[in-house]
C-alpha cells in the first residue's frame, strides 16, 4: 500500500463512489449529509485494509468513533457521477488515527470535497479509549505522510 502523491501528501487509500439518486437533494447535487457518508465509507475501508477484513470488532469488543471532522465542500456533485476519495494517514497516537480525505470527480478531476477527521479507538464495554494493537500501529507506521518522498 504505497500510495500516491496529490498535492504533496501522500494518499494510500481509494474508494470509488457512484452518486445514487437519493444522495441528491432538491438543488439537484450531492446533500452535505452525503459527503459525510463518502468519507466514513473511505475511513472505514482503509481500516479495515490495515486491520485485514477478517478482523471481528464486534467480538473484540472495539468501536471506532468520530471524534472529529472538518469538512470544505469546494464544487458541487450531481446524480451518477463517479466519485473518487483519498485517503492518507496524518498520524496515529496511543488510541487516536488522524486522517485527511479528497473526493475529485473522476472524468474531469474536478475537486469536489476535502475533510480532516480524527478517529479513537473505544473499548466498548468499559466505554473508555483503548490503544491500538501494535500490529495495527506498525502497518500504519510506514504509510504516514511525514515518510512521503519528495
Amino acid at each position: 500500500m504505497k500510495g500516491i502523491l496529490i498535492g504533496g501528501k501522500r494518499f494510500v487509500h481509494e474508494t470509488e463512489i457512484r452518486v445514487r439518486f437519493s444522495e441528491t437533494d432538491a438543488n439537484k447535487h450531492v446533500s452535505q449529509l452525503s459527503y459525510v457518508i463518502y468519507f466514513e465509507q473511505a475511513r472505514t475501508e482503509l481500516i479495515d485494509t490495515l486491520a485485514g477484513e477478517s478482523f471481528d470488532w464486534w467480538s473484540q469488543n472495539y468501536s471506532l468513533v468520530l471524534a472529529r471532522q472538518s469538512l470544505s465542500y469546494l464544487a458541487p456533485a450531481f446524480f451518477r457521477q463517479s466519485l473518487k476519495i483519498f485517503t492518507g494517514i496524518a498520524s496515529i497516537g496511543r488510541s487516536s488515527l488522524n486522517l485527511y480525505h479528497l473526493i475529485i470527480e473522476k472524468e474531469h478531476g474536478t475537486l469536489i470535497a476535502n475533510q480532516d477527521s480524527t478517529v479513537v479507538l473505544m473499548d466498548q464495554d468499559a466505554q473508555k479509549n483503548r490503544a491500538w494493537p501494535e500490529s495495527f500501529r506498525d502497518g500504519v507506521r510506514g504509510l504516514l505522510n511525514e515518510e512521503a518522498d519528495p
